[in-house]
């Protein structure tokens, strides 16, 4: 650039040298017309005098005589074009070629209107080259010498010939022509200059717009390419932040920006990200207003011409200079993260261009919050999958334990007991060893309950019902006093894919294992239906039921997810689930899944 710049601004080093190269150009296409010409005069002589050209003395006739003077003057003239410093000179030649011309039209005799039309060239060679002022007197000298070569002839060399009024007319006709033509060119060549004037001038604007809107577009790119690689290079959303705003500075200079994300509530805003922001309002957080409400809630950028009528951002100190401000929704898809903000002292808002601009950069920032809250719901799940994987192996462990741990330990007992008791009084052996057979046969549906209830295998041979209806067999004569129904009519034709049938079955037989053991209910009921291209299952129980809202808060405290975790699952396989309970009004869930297609 620098280079371009000395070239444009330094034109003395060789501008000069290109300007008289010009002239002497023009001259020389002049020069050579002039050649052309004399050709043409000598033709014309030798048919008007019909002597020999060649070679000229003083019994020539004078007309022969003042064509070779011209040819002379013409050969200096041609010559001296290839000598630097003669353009000036040359520019006023023209003048003796009217000369010569005049000469030429005084002893041409009665044949003078033969030499009339050679005196358009050096005119309109005048009227290009020289202001239109010296074209005017250009023309009115060649009017002059015309005429007077016109009268001076008829007078002093053929006296006798008498002059009418229609020569007199035809003369003045033809010097006001010699007169009026190289003012006529002259303004039809400024004209025409100054239509290449203004062409030049426009595409000289053309180009530098050109050029502008070039730079603008790569300093966009550039832009474009820094944020992008900033999201690619880094999960911390707030470096991509700060380089969208410190990018948006570049394409569009503004006083101040900043992000602001949602601060935990609904009505409160915190500062994330920020340029040229107050100490003061770095650390600011923001009540959601009207206008910024409103910002949140649109899908289009939100221009500000004037930001004092905004108060949530007036509470900004940073900003009450400013004068119009634009406000970019940071959200994705039905979610939203915040809001990007920059402000101008300068008033009437942004251009639909610079907003354009700085909306490209904030997707990106968008992308980093979206992937900042894909990130944290990663780790969230996982934390959810490790709780209820410890969770599973304790109540594993407590049911063992509970369970046929202490069974087979009261089993071992017995045996010891039963060994003593063969020494000592066999008869009541036999009586201990029924006990002991009930025991085992006991312990042993506990550990097949168990085993069916981690992974039933009939499920994979015989299907959800078939499943439904052993696991529930097995629960019918509890202690509770539950009547457990399955209604399940139509459903033979079903199908489910294998994973989808594992976990709605996990789900009803967790639902079904809360309603027994804390609803103390009468009824408990497990329906299957088909509803469309989904299965719709509902566990429902008339038991005592409880608040949800209080369970939902209190669930960090509980240590147990398994109500939350009933919807996990169905969302794991595309589906869907609902709790709905009450205290004293029971409990329903209602599990949507999707059918195999």
């Amino acid at each position: 650039m620098k280079a371009t710049t000395t070239a444009t601004n330094s034109p003395n080093a060789s501008g000069t040298g290109a300007h008289s190269l010009g002239l002497l150009s023009g001259e020389r296409f002049y020069t050579l017309a002039r050649w052309l010409t004399i050709i043409l005069l000598f033709a014309v002589v030798q048919f008007l005098t019909e002597v020999p050209l060649w070679p000229p003395g003083l019994e020539s006739p004078p007309l022969l005589i003042v064509l070779w003077a011209y040819f002379g003057f013409s050969l200096i003239a041609t010559l001296a074009t290839f000598i630097p410093g003669t353009a000036t000179l040359l520019s006023f030649a023209y003048l003796l070629d009217l000369m010569f011309i005049s000469l030429m039209a005084f002893f041409g005799g009665e044949q003078t209107v033969i030499f009339f039309p050679l005196y358009l060239l050096p005119l309109i060679n005048a009227a290009i080259r020289q202001p239109p002022v010296v074209g005017l007197l250009s023309g009115l000298l060649a009017s002059t010498f015309y005429m007077a070569a016109f009268i001076g002839w008829r007078r002093l060399l053929a006296p006798d010939i008498a002059l009418t009024i229609l020569d007199y007319v035809a003369l003045g006709l033809r010097g006001l022509t010699l007169s009026f033509i190289p003012w006529l060119t002259s303004g039809l060549a400024e004209h025409w200059s100054e239509n290449n004037r203004q062409s030049v001038a426009r595409a000289r604007q053309d180009a530098e717009q050109a050029l502008t809107e070039a730079r603008a577009y790569r300093d966009q790119m550039r832009s474009l390419y820094e944020v992008a690689y900033t999201l690619s290079t880094t999960v911390d959303y707030r470096q991509v932040l700060e380089a969208t705003l410190r990018e948006s500075r570049k394409l569009v200079p503004f006083t101040a920006g900043f992000v602001l994300l949602s601060a935990g509530r609904s009505d409160e805003l915190f500062v994330a990200a920020s340029q040229s922001l107050d100490i003061s309002d770095q650390a600011r957080r923001v009540k959601v207003g009207r206008g910024l409400a409103a910002a949140l809630r649109s899908t289009e950028p939100v221009v500000l011409p004037d930001i004092s009528r905004d108060p949530d951002l007036q509470s900004f100190v940073t900003l009450r200079s400013a004068r119009s401000a634009c406000l970019f929704p940071l959200r994705a898809n039905l979610r939203i993260y915040g809001l990007m903000v920059v402000a101008s002292d300068k008033p009437g808002g942004f251009s639909g261009e610079q907003v354009d601009n700085l909306t490209a950069l904030a997707n990106y920032a968008i992308i980093a919050l979206h992937n900042a809250q894909l990130i944290f719901d990663l780790k969230e799940e996982r934390n959810k999958l490790i709780s209820k994987e410890e969770e599973v192996r304790h109540q594993l462990a407590r049911d063992l334990h509970d369970g046929p741990a202490q069974a087979v330990a009261a089993i071992t007992m017995n045996v010891e007991f039963i060994k003593r008791l063969l020494e000592r009084d066999p008869t009541r052996a036999l009586e201990e060893l029924d006990k002991l057979s009930g025991l085992a046969k006991r312990t042993t549906y506990e550990i097949r309950t168990m085993l069916f209830e981690l992974r039933p295998l009939v499920l994979e041979t015989q299907g959800l019902k078939v499943t439904l209806e052993q696991y529930l067999e097995r629960f019918k004569g509890n202690s509770a006093g539950t009547e457990i129904v399955l209604e399940a009519d139509g459903f033979e034709d079903v199908q489910l894919e294998t994973k989808t049938e594992g976990t709605l079955f996990n789900i009803i037989q967790e639902a079904a294992n809360n309603a027994l053991k804390h609803a103390r209910a009468r009824h408990l009921y497990v329906r299957l239906r088909r509803e469309g291209r989904n299965l719709v299952a509902v566990v429902q129980d008339d038991g005592a039921g409880f608040d949800m809202q209080a369970v939902l808060n209190s669930y960090e405290k509980r240590g147990s997810f398994g109500l939350l975790n009933i919807d996990e699952r169905a969302r794991l396989v595309g589906g869907s689930a609902e709790i709905q309970s009450a205290p004293g009004k029971g409990t329903t869930v209602t599990i949507v899944v999707p059918l195999e297609q």
